[in-house]
């Protein structure tokens, strides 16, 4: 089976956040037969999930030498259920009424491509293959993945949707906040005066933050608020959910103060309170031009005749929590355009020129 038609198959499986099992079969049976140990770890029961990482380790991996980890994530953010992929002369996209599923079936495809060749052929290279879950709603499989036993020197992960030769030297952080604000019931036709509209006060809080783009390294955002009982209730209770990013933590920390002050300076003034809690979602990561991580991604891209083109990016990735568990990692341009949009699209030529990186890569690493 050929690159293409492994990704028009891998499309058509909907296996979204937590629900991965679909995914985890299609991969064991594209790896059927093969001589590959596929081990799933047991991270499904801590995160209320279906399924585990996987972890493909061809038969002559050997711990005690460098060693690369390729990684890509089996969920989608949206349900591929009906998705109809269209196939040009250049590129691949579905009919515009749902996701193609190119983040993260690309990169998936592409490396279980890789594995399978190189399994077949008997190619060797001293990798193992990660396929993670539930990336899309806070990179949990990488977060608690153990990778302890291969003795990893570096990871690179096929989830940019940037195009081959871009790659993420650094990321942002980014913390997540609710805020659910108190006020007083009472009977909104009969005694609207005798209320504290817990609502009101979250929307004059809300407009009193700024949020979007606070400059070119910070973006702060409400992205989901909820509350009250019924329309003729004066509304008790109102939650609003939402995130910070940057790059430094610190200034992630003086922004939630700032936020936690504001609503509760808001919520006071008008007789009510609020309940502020923070966690953080995934850290941020930066690295080094002379890091060994960063030059062999340099030098692989340019012996597949690639322009290195490094950049800072305000998304997250495996590679954010990888880099936090002291594994040197880099989330590599795939091409997967349009990403969590019904109209997504992959061009034919990125899907292959992933691979050749993909084998590039491991060429490094007999």
């Amino acid at each position: 089976m050929s690159l293409v038609e492994l990704f028009l198959e891998a499309v058509k499986i909907d296996a979204q956040s937590l629900r991965e099992r679909p995914m985890a079969r299609f991969i064991h049976t594209a790896l059927s037969g093969l001589p590959v140990t596929i081990q799933e770890d047991g991270i499904a029961h801590a995160i209320s999930g279906e399924c585990g990482n996987l972890i493909c380790v061809p038969p002559w991996f050997n711990p005690s030498r460098p060693a690369i980890a390729l990684f890509a994530h089996m969920d989608t953010p949206r349900s591929t259920v009906g998705v109809r992929p269209t196939l040009t002369e250049s590129r691949i996209t579905s009919d515009g009424t749902t996701i193609l599923g190119v983040d993260n079936r690309a990169g998936s495809s592409v490396l279980l491509h890789v594995l399978k060749e190189r399994l077949q052929s008997r190619s060797h290279g001293n990798f193992i293959v990660v396929f993670t879950v539930a990336e899309e709603i806070g990179m949990f499989g990488s977060k608690h993945i153990d990778l302890g036993p291969y003795d990893i020197r570096m990871g690179f992960v096929f989830d940019c949707s940037k195009r081959p030769g871009v790659f993420i030297q650094s990321a942002v952080g980014c913390s997540l906040y609710d805020a659910t604000f108190a006020g007083k019931a009472a009977h909104a036709g009969v005694a609207p005066e005798n209320g504290i509209s817990a609502i009101q006060i979250a929307a004059k809080a809300i407009g009193q933050i700024p949020m979007g783009r606070l400059s070119p390294t910070m973006t702060s955002n409400v992205g989901m608020i909820a509350g009250g009982t019924a329309t003729n209730v004066v509304a008790d209770r109102c939650t609003i959910q939402g995130e910070v990013r940057e790059f430094v933590p610190a200034l992630i920390d003086e922004h939630l103060v700032m936020l936690k002050t504001t609503f509760e300076r808001v919520a006071n003034g008008i007789g009510g309170r609020v309940e502020f809690e923070s966690r953080m979602d995934f850290p941020p990561f930066s690295l080094s031009p002379d890091s060994e991580v960063f030059k062999t991604t340099v030098d692989v891209l340019q012996s597949v005749g690639l322009t290195p083109a490094p950049i800072r990016y305000l998304g997250g990735s495996d590679a954010n929590m990888l880099n936090d568990k002291g594994i040197p990692s880099i989330n590599l341009g795939i091409g997967a355009q349009n990403p969590h949009a019904n109209d997504e699209f992959i061009l034919l030529e990125d899907l292959h020129k992933s691979a050749e990186i993909a084998n590039a890569l491991i060429e490094r690493f007999p």
